[in-house]
């Protein structure tokens, strides 16, 4: 096993500090208000999210990922990349929902300060400095594209690595709230993560320009969350 196989396990394990075990992204929100009911509903859900993210996210991950090399440049905190600032900016554009926004900066300052402390390179420490200075929200999803290329990471493991982390964190999300146990939980995500992987052979290539929200009844999900009587998820 490769040193560069060894880092993306850390990457994709349940225990780096990612921020992710707290949201369920809209699941709570579908299973408390009857969406969710049985095994059949929740494949159904996980088979959108799926969708979701790769039609969504995966564009944008692509188009920052392109425009982050400037972080491996031997000064990156002097850089301007107004191709990155640019990406940046539209897809906080797409967080147009309150909750969605605040799970994405919650999530991006947790990713940020974990990936300064387990790598300690200058590219990588660059990057929430760079974002301070240009006064742009730490979204998640630009902090994993840009400290990614900073941290030598390809385009292809960052896809998988981003479609791993989504579904880890959703079947978590379903065995805390009860909707499937552990044993279940790992069968389904080895199933899963080949439907992802399908998805990621359609749009691997698509850039930020060609995204889209193939799911709209889990962004409602997520509008409804901070609604719900009790909550075990902050969104």
């Amino acid at each position: 096993m490769t040193l560069e196989t060894m880092e993306l396990l850390q990457l994709a394990d349940a225990c780096f500090p990612s921020g992710g075990f707290a949201f369920s992204n809209g699941l709570e929100s579908l299973a408390k208000l009857g969406y969710v009911k049985r095994m059949e509903d929740f494949q159904q859900y996980l088979d959108c999210h799926l969708d979701q993210i790769t039609s969504a996210e995966l564009p944008f991950l692509n188009s920052a990922f392109a425009q982050s090399e400037w972080m491996r440049t031997e000064d990156p905190s002097r850089a301007s990349a107004p191709g990155l600032r640019n990406v940046v900016l539209e897809w906080d554009a797409w967080l147009f929902m309150p909750s969605q926004r605040r799970g994405s900066l919650s999530q991006g300052q947790a990713w940020s300060r974990a990936m300064e402390e387990a790598f300690d390179l200058p590219g990588i420490r660059a990057v929430r400095s760079w974002f301070l200075k240009e006064k742009l929200p730490l979204h998640f999803l630009m902090v994993f594209a840009a400290t990614l290329r900073a941290g030598g990471v390809s385009l292809v493991d960052a896809q998988s690595l981003l479609l791993h982390m989504a579904l880890r964190d959703q079947l978590g999300a379903a065995v805390r709230l009860g909707l499937l146990g552990s044993l279940q939980a790992q069968k389904m995500h080895r199933r899963y993560i080949g439907v992802g992987e399908r998805y990621r052979a359609l749009r691997g290539e698509w850039i930020h320009t060609a995204a889209m929200r193939a799911a709209p009844m889990i962004d409602m999900a997520q509008a409804s969350h901070p609604h719900l009587y009790s909550r075990l998820f902050q969104s």
